[in-house]
């Protein structure tokens, strides 16, 4: 164990400020951040099976944190172990979190601060996804892959051995895009995230993908689609006196059912089409 690590990071509260510490000790980080070691440097003396059913992830450690066990459900691929390894070593990490957790894989989708037991996976989802894919790489990688597009995801799962999953959320949270993913299962909406700038989505977690979206017919196991336009109304929540703006979609099919559905929404070209509208009901009543 890094002693001196382990002193540094006893006074932050938050994620970011964890992570801000953490990356202070690991300069020249890889793209595939040595996840194990990391946890070895900061107290974690072991990693085992999770044998509890309806559980992935869990952590056992003693009252004060000072040294921990993480337990892993066997048979996860290693991508997604990766993130729920990341996951319980939040909950080690920061301070306010109990010394034992297990965890669902609800947990590991958690976004919402409506309850402390929320509010707490969600921090720990954030401390994992902050740890495995590092802003400064992620963004400068997003920058790079040019526009927007949800085979990017794939590229990016590979390049730090994550799972699509978490990639997506992250491509999403960091891309200055206009954008939104929604995760489903069976044609059944799992959950959504959004960018802070796009509209709220008319869809709900347990609800089916909406018959006219893309997405419900798209069934190319393992392919991406091009993206299609779409009238907003089928994705977006109507807005009192506010035009449904043109909505980018696009599909990945996955294996088993599951399915990433990719939105956008051009904001540049939105905003011209909007000032072209106000130009031309502007002068309208001089034309008659």
């Amino acid at each position: 164990m890094n002693v001196d690590l382990r002193m540094d990071l006893a006074d932050c509260g938050s994620p970011e400020r964890l992570l801000q510490v953490l990356f202070g000790y690991y300069p020249d980080i890889s793209r595939r951040v040595p996840l194990e070691a990391i946890a070895s440097d900061v107290g974690i003396i072991g990693f085992t099976t999770l044998e509890v059913e309806g559980f992935i992830g869990g952590l056992t450690a003693d009252p004060d944190k000072n040294q921990g066990i993480i337990l892993t459900k066997d048979g996860l691929s290693n991508k997604r172990k990766r993130f729920t390894i990341g996951h319980e070593l939040g909950h080690f990490l920061i301070p306010t979190h109990n010394y034992q957790r297990q965890c669902s894989k609800q947990d590991l989708e958690e976004n919402s601060r409506t309850s402390t037991y929320k509010r707490q996976e969600s921090e720990a989802n954030r401390f994992s996804a902050g740890l495995l894919m590092p802003k400064p790489l992620f963004i400068a990688d997003i920058d790079s892959l040019g526009s927007i597009d949800a085979g990017h995801i794939r590229q990016l799962s590979d390049l730090y051995d994550v799972s699509m999953e978490a990639v997506a959320n992250r491509y999403v949270d960091l891309s200055p895009e206009t954008c939104a993913v929604i995760f489903s299962y069976q044609d059944v909406v799992r959950y959504s995230r959004t960018s802070k700038d796009f509209p709220p989505l008319d869809i709900r977690n347990g609800s089916q993908l909406p018959l006219a979206s893309l997405t419900r017919r798209y069934r190319s196991t393992g392919g991406t689609s091009q993206w299609v336009s779409q009238h907003g109304g089928i994705w977006l929540l109507p807005q009192y006196n506010v035009r449904f703006p043109t909505v980018l979609e696009q599909a990945v099919c996955q294996s088993n059912g599951f399915k990433v559905t990719l939105l956008y929404i051009d904001q540049e070209g939105e905003d011209q089409e909007n000032e072209s509208r106000e130009l031309v009901a502007r002068w309208t009543p001089y034309l008659r």
